[in-house]
């Protein structure tokens, strides 16, 4: 007699082997993990060999008669990404053959490796051992009266196990998809046309739609930056979701074809990867921004919460008449998410060529300020040049739209950085974290703005707190590791930037950081080759900064040559050279140029209260009497003590 046989837990076709119980595919000795609709999918398929499996089959057995989805986008992304896995095509299948319009085949055998015992019944798993029955009449003496309600028991006692996995897994489900979604990851939209020349247009849609979500206060919406790691990567979403640290995902396509678009989004969540969510949306190509929005709307309202900041529809501010401007607004925040010089002077070209062709959108105006801070910030233009022209386009941006945070938060950095407008600033900034509650920027700026205004604790933790919106940014990283310097806790501004250089060993900022908190531990010789590391990309700001340490570790020549080097430049701080003069103890040298500094208005002088390199100025009246016509606050002498 044949022993019985359980439901094969292994299968192995071709050169794959899946366990069915563990999701786990193994192939050539390896493992991985493939859940969710592939996997579910990929097990129908196993269970017909050969056979044909409708699509309309699937999507019975995949997607509950309750589930609103958009059932053919998600069908077929779950077979891609089941492709994917088996590193097969549509084209040249070797596993999955599609039948156009009607479902897929499994081209390959389904076999079992080895057959495996059957498990005990219940009744023998639990009943001790009892002695070798008698026979009477050539049966058992274990009566069948007795075996059936045994069986019965044990059948029953199986389905109520059934029954309450059943109910654990909905009510799990209902949890989540109601309230149970604290924090999400936007994926950056799969642009369907594969035109590297069109990536500004599906990244600017993700971006607009990170923004529109970041307007919703009770959720952490994971920041641009981060979410744009996964640019073409393919993960699974469980693993995402916990590099991330977030609930769920969205993800979807963008299609442009001519004068129309098409998007469509997935909401799931992230950890059990379970659709929640679907839908497609088209339109003209003059809509495309107010499709992003309205997917946003709809997404916020799966999750059930509610926008903080209560903005006018967002189709009343983001509808383009004219489809050229758009594409050169959306260029422009394509090239302004870079950073660099030349892509700053290319977003400006187009912001402004947007705006010459349809002067009233908001967004873009806000992007020119946004990028035109950026500019002064780094001292690639002058205050002058940089922060007027910022201020303006901040002002033209709130009189369209008066909860752009973005231009909020432009404005802010206008009042702190060039104006002095303290309060102002303030003022802003918390109107900018209103609008924008996960604004990386906002908070990055407003934590710069409490230090120096004296309040270090408070501004480690916004940006501590900007982290966890921006977990994967070096930018984010190396910005704790400022405040951590301003906040004079050297030691750990070292170990949080080293984390960036051991990532991107070509992170300009963070060197720049690591070679001024080695100057205040005296360990000049790393800090001067930190800082030399960064010249290419800083510039002026770099040799300023190699001629103060210089200076400090009594290498007068060297101090003096990296003066040199700055008077070669078209246009220098003069509070580069200030810092220089400050720490070869020339104090009449170095009030000169403070003063000019202070006549163009540097924004370095901001940040004069945390400044380390003017320590030795503080006593002097001039220091005070130069901070008080900024509108300082006066410092804690104590807290403000050099490190040794």
């Amino acid at each position: 007699m044949a022993v019985p046989t359980e439901p094969a837990k292994k299968l192995r076709f071709g050169e794959f082997e899946v366990d069915l119980h563990t999701a786990e595919l193994r192939r050539n000795g390896h493992n991985f993990i493939l859940q969710g609709q592939p996997f579910q999918v990929l097990t129908i398929l196993l269970e017909r060999p050969g056979e044909l499996v409708t699509r309309e089959e699937l999507k019975n057995k995949l997607w509950p008669a309750n589930t609103f989805v958009d059932f053919d986008h998600s069908l077929n992304k779950a077979v891609n990404r089941l492709r994917e896995a088996l590193q097969d095509s549509a084209e040249q299948p070797r596993y999955i053959q599609t039948i156009a319009r009607r479902g897929y085949r499994l081209i390959v055998p389904a076999e079992c490796p080895e057959p495996v015992p059957a498990l005990s019944t219940p009744e023998t798993a639990i009943a001790p051992p009892v002695p070798a029955p008698t026979t009477v009449s050539g049966r058992t003496g274990l009566s069948k009266a007795r075996r059936k309600p045994a069986a019965l028991i044990a059948f029953m006692s199986i389905l109520v196990l059934a029954a309450l996995i059943v109910l654990r897994q909905y009510g799990r489900w209902t949890s989540n998809a109601t309230g149970g979604i604290h924090s999400l990851a936007v994926l950056p939209l799969e642009d369907l046309s594969h035109d590297p020349s069109q990536d500004y247009f599906a990244d600017g849609m993700t971006d607009a739609m990170i923004t529109d979500l970041g307007k919703v206060g009770a959720l952490r919406v994971i920041s641009r930056t981060s979410a744009m790691q996964y640019k073409g990567v393919h993960k699974p979403l469980p693993q995402i979701a916990r590099e991330l640290d977030v609930d769920a995902v969205v993800e979807g396509t963008v299609l442009r074809s001519g004068d129309r678009v098409r998007v469509t989004a997935q909401l799931i969540d992230a950890r059990a990867d379970k659709h929640l969510w679907a839908q497609s949306y088209e339109g003209d190509i003059r809509q495309t921004l107010t499709l992003q929005s309205e997917v946003a709307d709809d997404i916020a309202s799966q999750i059930r919460v509610k926008l903080t900041a209560q903005p006018q529809p967002s189709t009343s501010r983001i509808q383009f008449r004219n489809p050229e401007a758009q594409d050169d607004y959306l260029r422009g925040h394509y090239f302004a998410q870079k950073g660099t010089f030349q892509n700053l002077q290319k977003a400006v070209t187009c912001f402004n060529q947007a705006i010459e062709k349809e002067p009233g959108q908001a967004l873009v105006y806000a992007g020119l300020a946004s990028s035109y801070v950026t500019l002064g910030h780094i001292l690639y233009l002058s205050p002058q040049q940089a922060f007027p022209s910022a201020k303006t386009a901040a002002l033209h941006a709130l009189a369209l739209d008066t909860t752009s945070a973005e231009a909020h938060a432009a404005l802010a950095d206008v009042k702190f950085l060039y104006d002095w407008d303290f309060p102002g600033a303030e003022k802003e900034f918390r109107t900018a974290l209103q609008f924008g509650p996960n604004s990386v920027r906002a908070q990055s700026d407003y934590a710069g703005f409490l230090n120096a205004m004296g309040h270090p604790q408070e501004a480690v933790a916004r940006v501590q707190q900007a982290l966890q919106i921006d977990p994967l940014s070096l930018a984010a990283i190396t910005e704790v590791a400022w405040q951590l310097y301003w906040a004079r806790r050297y030691d750990e501004a070292i170990a949080q930037a080293h984390k960036v250089t051991e990532i991107d060993p070509d992170y300009y900022p963070a060197h720049v950081c690591l070679g001024l908190a080695y100057e205040q531990r005296h360990e000049f010789a790393l800090s001067i080759a930190e800082l030399k590391s960064a010249t290419g990309f800083c510039r002026d700001k770099c040799f300023g900064l190699i001629g103060q340490v210089s200076a400090l570790s009594g290498d007068r020549p060297g101090a003096l040559e990296a003066l040199s080097q700055l008077q070669r430049r078209t246009y220098v701080s003069p509070w580069l050279v200030a810092i220089v003069y400050a720490e070869l103890g020339d104090k009449e040298l170095a009030f000169h140029w403070l003063e000019k500094a202070y006549e163009g208005r540097e924004h370095d002088l901001a940040y004069s209260n945390v400044w380390p390199m003017f320590d030795a100025l503080r006593p002097d009246l001039r220091f005070k009497d130069l901070m008080h016509r900024i509108g300082l606050p006066e410092t804690n002498q104590s807290a403000l003590a050099p490190a040794m």
